[in-house]
């Protein structure tokens, strides 16, 4: 009997897959099994993150299936690719380097290089993070283009996570505005209120694939390490993404390109009120 619902199971899911959405009906009708035997099997994988609601009666791949299918497919690779980049920005540093990826409407660390000091950042490789708040995750916010970023924008719920969180939509678009300027993206106290993070967008052949950072203490941070980290994440990610098959930009300028030179002072100056 196990045996069968574990059989059931993986069978939900890969018609997931196939699918993209499913209800309650489908997986009964695949199963040849009542409707109430189905919901168990759907209502068991939601429990665990394998499935997740999409709207009333209807169900899309969850969270956990997403990150394990993201570890699957661009762990290895992605990981491969960046490792020589990380290594580089370690040493240049001695703060901890991380790689994440776009998972669904978050992203995921995939791997990190701890720095070698005593008192250092680390982030839970495999655990979704939000994309509004830190610099990793702004950073593939970035690099969207701007229809898939005004779909983030509408279904966004900002909650406060640190003193500097961005507060909604539009203190959000003034800072990735802010990053585009120079292509990567800084931020102090928005994750996590311990934590500075300079990253900086990866892309693909069909467009953004995540963010590399350098991320410390932000008790440690200075104006310049802004200014200096945010060059080297910035040259890394060009390098990385160059190799993953992206064609580069001719401007990183964002919609509204006034007083460059004030929007420099400022980034320099650690974008972390």
């Amino acid at each position: 009997m196990k045996l069968r619902t574990v059989d059931g199971a993986l069978r939900t899911l890969e018609l997931l897959a196939e699918r993209g959405r499913i209800g309650v009906r489908d997986v009964a009708s695949m199963l040849d099994c009542s409707r109430s035997s189905a919901y168990r099997i759907v209502r068991t994988l939601q429990d665990r993150g394998w499935v997740g609601e999409a709207e009333p009666g209807s169900y899309e791949l969850g969270p956990f299936a997403l990150v394990l299918g993201s570890r699957a497919l661009q762990r290895l690779s992605l990981r491969d690719i960046a490792l020589p980049s990380m290594r580089r920005l370690g040493e240049q540093s001695e703060e901890t380097v991380t790689v994440s990826v776009l998972v669904g409407a978050e992203r995921v660390c995939v791997d990190q290089l701890e720095s070698p000091r005593q008192v250092r950042m680390t982030v839970q490789v495999g655990r979704p993070y939000p994309l509004y708040a830190g610099a990793s995750g702004k950073a593939i916010l970035m690099g969207m283009d701007p229809e898939t970023l005004d779909r983030y924008l509408a279904r966004a719920r900002f909650a406060r996570l640190a003193s500097n969180t961005p507060s909604g939509r539009d203190a959000l678009v003034a800072s990735l505005d802010l990053a585009r300027v120079h292509g990567y993206v800084v931020s102090v106290a928005e994750r996590d209120p311990e934590a500075y993070s300079v990253a900086a967008p990866l892309r693909g052949r069909a467009g953004i694939v995540g963010s590399i950072a350098i991320c410390g203490p932000a008790s440690r941070f200075t104006p310049a390490d802004a200014a200096r980290f945010g060059l080297l994440v910035r040259d890394a990610a060009i390098e990385i993404s160059a190799t993953l098959g992206a064609v580069r930009e001719e401007s990183a300028a964002p919609r509204a390109v006034g007083a460059r030179r004030r929007v420099h002072v400022t980034a320099a100056q650690g974008v972390a009120r």
